[in-house]
């Protein structure tokens, strides 16, 4: 994040970090209820609400004080014991599932169930692909005849690629996990949450 984006998520936090430990505590268990059972942008306002609020969590160490019961659904993580919020992102492959509260990886790609592995693999070769351009070397840059063209090429792929995770890469997973997080941009090649259509 620039340093303007750090302060800015700081007043994000704010109204959270006046919350005493029980009431952080309950909003989050309250709010798990409400993501429990879908697939959520990251850039939903309900999701940065959560994530600030979990931050703040995180830090001050509350949840390993068990002061609320988070929903059923929702077991403690391995990684933090936090209740277990997956995030998906483009790198799956490398990162797995990262936690939404400490930011480990809270499940290797590997160990996905293998029912669903494939699509995932293949959704994440393709987007890598796609991705590398924004990376491209003075050599590859060369290599084609008009990067700028090749660069907004592979923004469009992106965005469209991204916008097939929740209809159809993402909606097995809700059988293992009582809701997940997705990535929906790519700074690297300025896709943001409102390039990524996923209403008809």
């Amino acid at each position: 994040m620039s340093d303007e984006m750090d302060k800015l998520w700081e007043e994000y936090q704010l109204p959270f970090k006046d919350f005493d430990d029980t009431t952080l505590a309950r909003w989050l268990c309250q709010t798990l209820g409400q993501l429990e059972g879908k697939l959520w942008r990251m850039s939903h306002p309900l999701v940065s609400a959560y994530r600030a609020a979990a931050e703040s969590a995180y830090d001050r160490q509350v949840w390993q004080k068990r002061l609320a019961s988070p929903p059923p659904a929702f077991l403690p993580s391995e990684c933090c014991r936090a209740p277990l919020l997956p995030i998906f992102t483009r790198d799956i492959l490398n990162s797995g599932l990262l936690c939404q509260h400490c930011g480990a990886t809270t499940m290797e790609f590997q160990d996905l169930p293998d029912a669903i592995k494939e699509p995932i693999e293949d959704w994440a070769e393709d987007y890598a692909a796609i991705h590398a351009v924004a990376h491209f070397d003075e050599n590859q840059m060369r290599g084609v005849v008009d990067y700028d063209e090749a660069f907004e090429k592979a923004a469009s792929q992106a965005e469209l690629l991204l916008s097939r995770l929740p209809s159809e890469i993402l909606p097995p997973l809700l059988d293992y996990f009582p809701a997940v997080l997705w990535e929906d941009q790519d700074e690297c090649l300025e896709v943001e949450p409102k390039d990524i259509v996923t209403w008809k």
